[in-house]
């Protein structure tokens, strides 16, 4: 049989002074190639030339070769004969594909605005009744059906992450943590977190060629703990402990990464590690710090990550919220865990005398300190504070950091001496439980519950 062999070369000049790479047909007629060999008569021949020919790219359309099998030693991976239909694409309305997921005998189409499943080895085919069949078939992606829901990954295939026969991604584009199972797509960031996602996502670009920075926003499974960890990272992102009286804490900036926890279906911490990748293996969770591969959970300290202390401390911010259309007194508060927690900050919001007017001020509760603490007033008298232990849950009364006085809201308060008035009073109170101790980082610490005393 004649050969064709085709010669590509890089030093041919165009009419315009560019380089152009130029392509040489040469065809053989001996048969095999041998030397001496039988030649054969080029017969009826059709030629044709492509002008055009040059990189076509379509960013929403996919193309297979042909099968690889080790066993056999079959290897067609470099033939795309275009005489078969071979490729696939997707509705290019909804962007361009940004990932590809396998699962099963389907295949996930992960475009910028939609999200799409394809069936592999098998397409279907419809009863006179409309109803779809499934049946094998030599077509390797067949048809295409769209998940119910405009949502996509946007330009952040790095999100992704999956875990059994659940799917994670982040669609920047609608402020919205997404998550694929047998449901079809779900909004998991509607579970708490509308407002933070909404409001965090916008701030990170994808100026690939406008010169400004790219935003990442990686995606990883905890196995472990059945989470999946989410790590948005953008210069502009700031996040971190906020205390009414500014301490000494540094607030992380650049990142902020959180865990969903499927066990109780909601955003369950924010963690102060900045990954670059991570992933689960044997039931160990593994994260990469640039690119050194760190494991989670080994050794005995806590807050340790990627062979560093975090120095900062650990803290929890909650809304106690109890009969929300009523104005209360919040008399006190208690928790039970490890010995050490105080309470940084409680706030509930001012409400008039007459009861008409909302008022924006805010009442403040003094800070609680760990158990066992004494402070000396003015008068030279001790005052044990702190909380008391008291039927395995410590306790503490809520007294005001700032008197009530509806003629002068900004009523001056001595820090040395302990206001006695019980209680803050509003709709709803926010309170920031946090425990740090210099001297013992890395230990242990629990927090199972807190609670508190209302009066309507």
């Amino acid at each position: 049989m004649a050969k064709q062999i085709e010669i590509c070369y890089y030093n041919s000049f165009v009419l315009t002074g560019g380089r152009k790479p130029g392509l040489w047909h040469i065809e053989e007629s001996r048969i095999k190639g041998d030397f001496n060999g039988v030649s054969t008569d080029y017969g009826a021949r059709a030629y044709i030339t492509d002008e055009e020919y040059g990189i076509r790219r379509r960013p929403n359309a996919m193309i297979y070769s042909g099968v690889f099998n080790s066993k056999t030693k079959t290897n067609k991976t470099n033939e795309f004969p275009t005489g078969e239909s071979i490729t696939r694409a997707v509705d290019i309305a909804n962007g361009s594909i940004q990932k590809l997921h396998a699962e099963d005998t389907n295949l996930n189409i992960f475009q910028q605005h939609k999200v799409n499943k394809a069936l592999i080895d098998k397409d279907a085919i419809y009863t006179a009744e409309g109803v779809g069949l499934t049946s094998t078939g030599a077509r390797v992606i067949g048809e295409i059906v769209p998940y119910t829901g405009r949502f996509g990954i946007s330009d952040n295939p790095e999100s992704f992450a999956y875990f059994a026969n659940r799917k994670y991604f982040v669609d920047k584009s609608r402020g919205a943590v997404m998550r694929l199972s047998q449901n079809g797509l779900e909004k998991i960031s509607d579970y708490g977190m509308i407002d933070f996602f909404r409001d965090n996502l916008e701030l990170i670009s994808s100026d690939y060629y406008g010169g400004g920075e790219i935003g990442r926003v990686y995606g990883m499974y905890d196995s472990r703990h059945d989470e999946y960890v989410v790590s948005l990272q953008h210069s502009s992102i700031s996040g971190g402990k906020k205390s009414i009286d500014s301490p000494n804490y540094s607030t992380a900036t650049g990142f902020l990464t959180l865990g969903f926890c499927e066990k109780t279906n909601g955003w369950v911490s924010f963690y102060s590690y900045k990954p670059t990748f991570g992933f689960s293996m044997r039931n160990q969770f593994y994260t990469f710090n640039k690119y050194d591969i760190y494991k989670h959970y080994k050794g005995d300290k806590y807050n340790n990550f990627y062979n560093s202390q975090f120095n900062d401390p650990s803290y929890i911010t909650l809304i106690m919220n109890d009969g929300s259309s009523q104005i209360k007194t919040f008399t006190s508060i208690n928790y039970e865990g490890s010995s050490g927690w105080i309470m940084d900050r409680a706030e509930a919001e001012n409400v008039s005398r007459d009861g008409y007017v909302y008022s924006s001020q805010k009442e403040e509760a003094y800070k609680i300190p760990k158990k066992g603490v004494t402070i000396i007033d003015n008068n030279g008298m001790t005052i044990d504070v702190g909380f008391k232990l008291r039927e395995s849950k410590y306790y503490a009364d809520l007294k005001q950091k700032i008197p009530y006085d509806s003629s002068n809201y900004s009523a001056a308060f001595n820090n040395n001496t302990i206001n006695t008035t019980l209680g803050i009073k509003g709709y709803h109170a926010e309170i920031d439980m946090l425990y740090h101790e210099p001297t013992g980082l890395g230990n242990k610490v629990e927090l199972y519950a807190v609670s508190n005393e209302i009066k309507i």
